[in-house]
């Protein structure tokens, strides 16, 4: 796929793509349907008649392009191919890196903006969720920054709101990719370049989304998921590439200056909160807007919560076990059989010592991933299905035992600053939250005893010896018994 295009190409061939022709209103109806489509599993939308949006420079928006069954589809592989297999395509991506190409000209050329003539409300940005504080812009989007020291890029989501018609105000965490780039401009009392970039095909989109290590360029990591190198072009006003062929790209800088503050959030967040408070934060000013014809705007609806998605769901649950993974390689637990990421963390391991499940908890906690993931953290043994949950809620009620080292809690490191239950982010600079580890898994200290066969925590007490279960199945027919059977959960 070379373009937004091609991808609703795609998806409309597989049957996945529904165009919207009656009018719709940008403000609340388009997010609406947007969480009744994604609560129900439905597919991708073009909206292609929105209110106010008849004779402007955009006039189509398309949303919730990633999907459980779509998601392969942006990775080249057919839509039932399994959870694990595009989780080891994005991880040798992160490891065999395709190394991107720098063009003359591109679609994204065909149009430019500049002084007077800029005006981001020529977009079709729907005005999500009630509370939200105003228009967000920045939701399904790339933010392209430059390290001024290695000249590396950083393609990250992050939050934008219309506060003019040439300036949004933006939520900058510094210890994100950039703000951690920011912090480099301000201690040289210079403004950031940045790039903003809509419309692209999928795997811009799963780069700027999913955790990728700090100071990896995510553009090498999208040449590798695409098989080839992307097209990057130079942007206009700063030395900052951009892909060739996107729908539209908004060049500008951040400015530090508290002066040109102005007033962001709340929005609607991926905790199921509306997150970050209501106050004056940086704005990007914007210098050059280029575009091709006929624009395509790309927005989400990000607001989600337990039964109800949005399209990041999907990127944290292909990327994040990656991440997840290897923070534990990286520090070398051993034993590490399976992990499970989610709001709550789940790992299975054999156990090999004492405080094994402890140093898995130090080794997450202490990783870059660790601010957004691993707040509560569940280690069970080997023999526990990780994706049952009547066996974790087992593991927990019998092999963990509350009042003694099996809960183990840290309070006051790095969060994101989203969490509704952190701390407030302006004490601290980010957010300030605690984390606990449920160690569930057998407490190798205790003492073996004899009345268990030696063994320290003895057979299970549903378990069938070998000769009693092969007695009875050679014999079942003869008892005549019909057993129901049982539903799959």
């Amino acid at each position: 796929m070379e373009d937004l295009r091609s991808w609703i190409k795609l998806l409309e061939d597989e049957g996945e793509l529904a165009r919207i022709t009656t009018e719709v209103d940008w403000n609340l109806e388009i997010g609406a349907i947007l969480r009744k489509v994604m609560d129900k599993g439905g597919p991708a939308l073009l909206f292609e008649n929105i209110k106010d949006y008849k004779d402007t420079i955009s006039t189509k928006m398309f949303a919730n392009g990633l999907t459980r069954k779509t998601f392969p589809l942006a990775l080249g592989k057919p839509k039932d191919t399994k959870r694990d297999e595009l989780s080891n395509i994005f991880r040798d991506a992160l490891h065999n890196h395709v190394m991107y190409k720098v063009v003359d000209s591109g679609p994204v050329k065909e149009n430019k903006i500049t002084g007077s003539d800029i005006d981001l409300y020529q977009f079709p940005t729907p005005m999500w969720h009630s509370p939200d504080g105003g228009r967000y812009m920045m939701t399904w989007c790339a933010a392209i920054t430059r390290d001024p020291d290695t000249g590396e890029h950083n393609v990250g989501a992050y939050r934008g709101m219309l506060t003019a018609k040439d300036q949004m105000s933006v939520l900058i965490i510094l210890s994100q990719g950039w703000g951690v780039h920011f912090s480099k401009y301000c201690q040289r009392k210079e403004k950031m370049p940045i790039a903003v970039v809509w419309g692209y095909e999928p795997t811009l989109g799963i780069v700027a989304g999913s955790q990728i290590p700090m100071g990896m360029d995510e553009y090498k990591v999208m040449g590798a998921l695409r098989g080839e190198p992307v097209p990057l072009i130079k942007c206009e006003n700063s030395e900052i590439l951009v892909p060739a062929s996107a729908e539209l790209v908004v060049e500008g800088y951040v400015d530090p200056d508290p002066a040109n503050y102005a007033m962001e959030g709340v929005f609607g967040e991926y905790t199921g909160y509306y997150g970050g408070a209501r106050r004056p934060r940086h704005t990007l000013q914007v210098e050059c807007i280029t575009h091709r014809n006929d624009p395509i705007f790309r927005g989400s609806m990000e607001g989600s919560g337990p039964g109800h998605p949005n399209e990041n769901v999907w990127i944290y649950a292909i990327t994040s076990k990656v991440n997840f993974m290897e923070a534990l390689e990286r520090a070398g637990v051993p034993g590490i059989i399976d992990v499970r990421p989610g709001p709550v963390c789940y790992v299975k391991i054999r156990q090999a010592y004492n405080g094994h499940a402890k140093q898995v908890a130090n080794a997450l906690w202490g990783s870059w991933s660790a601010e957004w993931m691993y707040k509560v953290l569940v280690v069970v043994d080997h023999d526990i299905d990780i994706y049952d949950h009547r066996q974790i809620d087992w593991a927990l009620c019998y092999r963990m035992e509350p009042g003694t080292h099996d809960i183990i809690t840290m309070p006051h490191t790095r969060g994101g600053g989203l969490d509704m239950a952190e701390y407030d982010d302006t004490l601290f600079g980010t957010g300030s939250r605690g984390r606990i580890l449920l160690d569930a898994t057998r407490d190798i200290k205790k003492a073996k005893r004899d009345k268990y066969g030696n063994l320290d925590w003895g057979p299970f007490s549903y378990d069938l010896d070998e000769p009693e279960k092969e007695l009875i199945e050679r014999r079942w027919d003869e008892y005549g018994i019909k057993l129901p059977e049982r539903k799959k959960r």
